[in-house]
């Protein structure tokens, strides 16, 4: 697969969608999701495909990638063009299956140019304003921007640029697999929950589906729209 490369301004949409969804017992991104029965995967791609320049979807499983079959960005559509002119999901493996998150990530950053809006498949909330927010604190300065909610950095709503790959392979390498494990090499920009609220003020966006317990809330949730 050729790099890809985002416009300027606006990131590669890269989701992370290689877990085995073992606390789930099922596949958890094939999930439908209230009121439209989209896959879950499918609904948070759409969600966020319309801020961002391309997608790439980091996925083992073969139903998840047929989950996203055919569906596309906008970039360079206008909106009275067919949206089928637009740019298709590329959707591939882990490069080294097993390595968890961070694997998925060096999987993403090995295919793109410039920055990447980093997010867990599994987010059925993720509200597109947080995203566009934290796209605008990237700059030169920064190799990565990533919000702290509760006490707790959350890297898997997060920008990365592509320079931070040389830090995350050398994680790997070392044996590392947290998510955390190469900031020490690169310069990390920690952003405050509380802007964020502005647009999602009980932070839903930040909410990871991991049990049946946590889809029964959901879907509760999503029911009313």
């Amino acid at each position: 697969m050729e790099r890809v490369s985002g416009q300027e301004g606006s990131p590669t949409l890269l989701i992370i969608a290689g877990g085995s969804s073992s606390r789930m017992g099922t596949d958890k991104l094939m999930l439908p999701v209230p009121v439209h029965d989209l896959p879950l995967i499918r609904h948070v791609a759409e969600r966020l495909l319309p801020i961002a320049s391309e997608a790439v979807v980091v996925a083992n499983s073969p139903e998840v990638r047929n989950a996203l079959r055919g569906l596309r960005s906008n970039e360079g559509v206008a909106e009275d063009e067919d949206k089928s002119r637009g740019k298709e999901v590329a959707c591939l493996p882990d490069d080294v299956p097993g390595i968890g998150p961070l694997g998925g990530l060096a999987t993403g950053l090995r295919r793109i140019d410039g920055w990447a809006l980093a997010i867990a498949g599994d987010m059925p909330f993720i509200h597109p304003e947080i995203a566009r927010f934290l796209i605008g604190l990237t700059d030169c300065c920064c190799d990565a921007v990533v919000p702290v909610v509760d006490g707790l950095a959350q890297p898997l709503l997060a920008l990365y640029h592509r320079r931070c790959l040389a830090a995350i392979e050398h994680a790997v390498a070392s044996g590392h697999r947290r998510m955390d494990s190469f900031w020490s090499e690169i310069r990390v920009r920690l952003v405050s929950a509380e802007p964020l609220r502005a647009f999602d003020p009980q932070l839903h966006s930040f909410t990871n589906v991991n049990t049946p317990a946590d889809w029964e809330k959901a879907s509760a949730l999503l029911s009313q729209g």
